[in-house]
């Protein structure tokens, strides 16, 4: 079996004006409409199955960067992914994080 890997989607976007701001909604919709799941504002993960997905998640996320933004990504095992920690004071929504397990291959 293949190794499933996380990629970590960082970003910083300019809000300052309108037209920023509608880039910011854009770019956000993509993230969401291509299986990228929110883990904190500006922090997106998205279970990656083999290399050449992970190429190819690249060029989308870089031809849908809008202008002045930047983007970071990290790669790392679904392992890695699974051993995250969640520190909070005061209330925690809970939610479903999609894990591996969760995966269905055709």
């Amino acid at each position: 079996m293949h190794r499933i890997m996380r990629l970590i989607v960082m970003f910083d976007l300019p809000t300052n004006t309108a037209l920023e701001r509608k880039y910011y909604r854009q770019f956000r919709k993509f993230l969401v409409t291509n299986g990228y799941a929110m883990v904190q504002y500006s922090i997106y993960a998205k279970i990656i199955l083999n290399h050449s997905a992970l190429q190819l998640q690249k060029v989308k996320l870089e031809q849908n960067l809008p202008p002045k933004g930047h983007i970071e990504t990290l790669i790392i095992t679904e392992k890695q992914y699974a051993n995250m920690e969640r520190i909070s004071k005061g209330p925690v929504k809970r939610e479903q994080i999609t894990t591996a397990s969760r995966i269905v291959e055709l």
